[in-house]
Formats: structure tokens, C-alpha cells, sequence
């Protein structure tokens, strides 16, 4: 009798100890950078959108960048629309809202641009602005590309298919650690990555995942964690064959010749 109190004492104990040990024990994270390499030509056309919980739009984008600095460029956010042109020398930008978000608008007032226009024009709120000077990124895309990789490299990859000038990777779940540093999880929903063959550049991402925070494997399969769904559209042409690109209407109407109608 004694005999199994004590072996019944010591199993519940060891219970006690496994349970106990996924809520204490450190979680180790999955090392590797996947197959994610941004590109780097001085002419491209990308395109793309970042979604958090289906939802709520990160950002959208829409560029295409030539040689000389000839750039044009549409981000939207939740709160808005940037859309930039650069050519000869001079960056126009035209930032539009709704009434309700004003203030997003008004906050991007210029302090070294010249500002052109800023006007109602019924439920939307239009500011125009006119740089004269080159920059190396005049879009701004740096931002989108650094989004890109971090957000693609959460999740680990298997190497599914390759074709001519491509090579296809699906994903798959992984312990790591976000921006801050801190562990989640993140667990695959749908998608895949497709890769240049010979230069190894992210060409075609589609991704979606679910991260979620935790700090021990117990955490995690009791889902205490807050977690969150990503979406990641991402699309990538280099050396593009675009010649030229022809200005909005509201830089010829607006900025040249002070008709503003939107």
C-alpha cells in the first residue's frame, strides 16, 4: 500500500515537473535568414500591400523607379494616400484623406518643400508639394523593402519547386523573435516565395501567417499569447523595360497650370 501511495506520489510529481517545465524552460530560436534577399537595381517596378488581421492595411504600394532619379510612386495606408513623382530634379508629392483624417494631412505639412496646394474638395483633403532637389530614393522605398524582408523572414522555408529562372519555397512554422526581440511563434496559413535563380532576389512573395506572442511552449499551446494574422503581397521586376513615365494629371493641371480639381 505504502509502495503505491509512493510511486503514485512520485508520478504526479513528475506531472508536476514536465507541466512546470514548459511555462519555465527558455524557448530556443529557429536560426536561419531564409531565401530572402531584396533586390537592388537602379530600375525596377514593384508593387505590393501588408495587411494585419485582414483588416487593417499597413501599406500598399505601387512604384516604378528608371534611371536619373525618374521616379513615380502610390502608398497607401490606413490613414491615406502618398503619391510621389521625381524627374529633373524635382520631387512633386500629392498626400489625400478623408475629411475625418485631416490631421494626417496636415501633419506632413513641408518644412524644407514648397507647398502648392491644400484644399477640401468634398469629403477628401488634398496638399500638394514641390521639392527642388535628386535624392537616391525619392520614393522612399527603403521602408518598404526593409517591411518586406523582416515580415518574410519570420517564418522558416522548405524548397518546393524550381523552374527555369525560378526556385519556389513554401513556408513553414517557427520559433523566433520579433523587432523588439521578444519570442513568438508563427504558423503558416498559406503561400510561397519565388526567388531569381541566378542572383537569389525576392521576386513574387505571397504570404500568409499567424504570430503569435508567447514566452514557453506551454504558453503557446494553452494560446494565452496575443496573436496576430500577416498577409504579405510582394512582387519585384528589375531592370525594367519602362522608358518613360508620364506625369499624373494633377501635376500638369494642378502644380502647372493652378487648376485644381480633384
Amino acid at each position: 500500500m505504502k509502495r503505491r501511495v509512493v510511486i503514485g506520489g512520485v508520478t504526479i510529481l513528475l506531472v508536476f515537473v514536465v507541466v512546470g517545465s514548459l511555462f519555465v524552460l527558455p524557448l530556443s530560436v529557429d536560426q536561419t535568414d531564409g531565401p530572402v534577399e531584396m533586390g537592388s537595381s537602379e530600375t525596377f517596378v514593384s508593387s505590393g500591400e501588408i495587411w494585419v488581421d485582414s483588416d487593417e492595411l499597413l501599406v500598399k504600394h505601387n512604384v516604378t523607379v528608371l534611371e536619373e532619379n525618374e521616379a513615380h510612386g502610390t502608398f497607401e495606408t490606413s490613414n491615406g494616400t502618398i503619391e510621389t513623382v521625381s524627374a529633373n530634379g524635382t520631387i512633386y508629392k500629392k498626400y489625400e484623406t478623408s475629411i475625418d483624417d485631416k490631421d494626417w494631412v496636415e501633419q506632413r505639412e513641408p518644412t524644407d518643400a514648397e507647398k502648392v496646394h491644400f484644399g477640401q474638395h468634398q469629403d477628401r483633403v488634398v496638399m500638394i508639394t514641390k521639392e527642388n532637389r535628386t535624392q537616391t530614393d525619392p520614393l522612399g522605398m527603403q521602408f518598404i523593402f526593409d517591411q518586406i524582408r523582416y515580415l518574410a523572414t519570420l517564418p522558416e522555408y522548405d524548397r518546393v519547386d524550381e523552374e527555369a529562372d525560378r526556385v519556389v519555397y513554401e513556408p513553414t512554422s517557427a520559433w523566433t523573435e520579433d523587432a523588439a526581440g521578444e519570442m513568438i511563434h508563427v504558423t503558416p496559413e498559406a503561400g510561397e516565395l519565388s526567388v531569381d535563380t541566378e542572383t537569389g532576389v525576392l521576386r513574387e512573395a505571397s504570404l500568409q501567417y499567424e504570430g503569435t506572442d508567447v514566452s514557453s511552449y506551454g504558453e503557446y499551446l494553452l494560446r494565452t499569447g496575443e496573436s496576430a494574422e500577416i498577409r504579405v503581397e510582394y512582387e519585384y521586376e528589375p531592370d525594367t523595360d519602362v522608358e518613360d513615365i508620364e506625369a499624373p494629371d494633377w501635376v500638369t493641371e494642378c502644380v502647372k497650370n493652378d487648376r485644381c480639381e480633384f
